[in-house]
């Protein structure tokens, strides 16, 4: 994947590092307005931009704010399970964002985001990163297609074919974002 390829380098040029041997996480939350759920939604590829992993899911009612701690939470489960050691995570919930790379995990009075300080402190290196809601589409669309489920998650080996064309507009967007990369490790 030529973009990938090319993002890797910027990557290395921009910040002296290269992101062979990371995962990157991306996930959502969804509201709908019309009832009473709320979906999240998420993917994992692997440093040239390759799907490795998806899933959606539908959860109880709560704040967006929540939501999304709580996939956090699931993905990092889910990396450590598979044994990844450097895992970026991406969200497009800045206060979110904020919260985890300033240290205020640890005081926080919501448990998940208590429980991602815990998380971060295991033997690996994780990195948060803050996107757009535009560099979002893949799994902002996976959380939207799970809200009309049972309650359950989903896991996706390979990419529904109603998110292929929005892998390569995602991977395109985070290139030409100019987003400070956080570092928690």
């Amino acid at each position: 994947m030529l973009v990938a390829a090319l993002m890797n380098s910027l990557h290395r040029l921009l910040l002296g590092q290269s992101l062979v041997g990371w995962v990157k996480i991306k996930l959502d939350g969804f509201v709908s307005k019309n009832n009473t759920k709320a979906a999240i939604g998420g993917a994992v590829q692997n440093s040239d931009g390759e799907w490795l992993t998806g899933f959606n899911m539908v959860t109880g009612m709560d704040e967006i704010f929540r939501i999304e701690a709580q996939v956090i939470i699931e993905r990092m489960k889910l990396a450590w399970l598979k044994g990844y050691k450097q895992v970026e995570i991406n969200c497009d919930n800045v206060m979110l964002t904020n919260t985890i790379c300033n240290g205020f995990t640890s005081i926080s009075n919501i448990a998940k985001v208590r429980l991602i300080h815990e998380w971060c402190n295991k033997d690996w290196k994780v990195k948060f990163r803050h996107i757009l809601r535009g560099s979002n589409k893949v799994v902002d669309c996976l959380a939207k297609a799970a809200i009309r489920k049972l309650n359950q998650v989903v896991m996706f080996r390979v990419p529904p074919q109603y998110v292929i064309r929005l892998l390569e507009k995602d991977t395109h967007n985070y290139l030409y974002e100019g987003n400070t990369v956080f570092i928690h490790s």
